[in-house]
């Protein structure tokens, strides 16, 4: 005959869950994104003009890489996957309850900047499938493109995720400041659209935004936030 079980105490402490997806997804998301530049500078022969330079030096660059466009826009979906990982998984629930207002807003913008990304890696294989046969004004309209899609509107719509996701009550001190720091100028990297001396908002508010989240899910990781439920 079996024991009664015996219940647990009046206002026991639960153990917090300890999920590591968002940590995975945050580090994937951060690795192959500075992957990037290795991987493109051993196939690749020049430097990349910035849009509005030359047309026809920019043509000419895409050109002659085709195999780095390809390999840049595979790079860029494995990396923004990894960010799909954390906007679907348990980290904008923290500090909110299920379902609620915080976390449907953290998916929505977390979403589109998955969706920013992968149109710009999208645009990237196009490049490099017609840059041979295709006109400058269609290659460079297509690299312009992509260029906003995966510059402009994916960091901001990260910082906008960052802010929200950080944003939550029972996230720790550290994850909290780095949200702000981390989002501040990622969503000021919109200014970058009218003014050139606002571009390193780009790969400055980018960067944090990734380290941010890698804190995030190692504070998860860790128990160290609490999940709504």
């Amino acid at each position: 005959m079996s024991e009664p079980e015996t219940p647990a105490p009046v206002g026991a402490a639960t153990p917090r869950p300890r999920p590591l997806t968002p940590l995975l997804g945050a580090i994937a998301f951060l690795v192959c994104y500075l992957a990037v530049d290795f991987a493109v500078g051993a196939v690749g022969t020049g430097t990349m003009p910035l849009p509005g330079e030359d047309p026809e030096g920019v043509y000419e660059y895409l050109r002659a890489n085709t195999t780095g466009s390809i390999l840049t826009s595979v790079l860029q979906a494995l990396s923004v996957l990894g960010l799909a990982v954390v906007v679907a998984g348990p980290a904008a629930e923290v500090g909110s309850p299920a379902g609620g207002g915080r976390r449907r807003a953290a998916v929505i913008v977390g979403g589109t900047a998955v969706i920013a990304m992968l149109a710009s890696a999208g645009l990237s294989i196009a490049m490099g499938l017609v840059a041979d046969s295709s006109s400058m004004d269609t290659v460079v309209a297509l690299r312009n493109i992509g260029f906003y899609t995966g510059g402009a509107a994916h960091i901001v719509a990260l910082g906008l995720f960052v802010l929200i996701l950080s944003g939550g009550e029972g996230w720790t001190r550290p994850v909290k400041v780095m949200g702000w720091v981390a989002g501040v100028p990622a969503v000021l990297s919109i200014l970058s659209v009218f003014v050139f001396y606002a571009s390193p908002l780009l790969p400055v508010g980018r960067l944090l935004c990734m380290v941010c989240l890698v804190v995030a899910g190692a504070s998860l990781a860790r128990g160290r936030s609490p999940i709504a439920r």
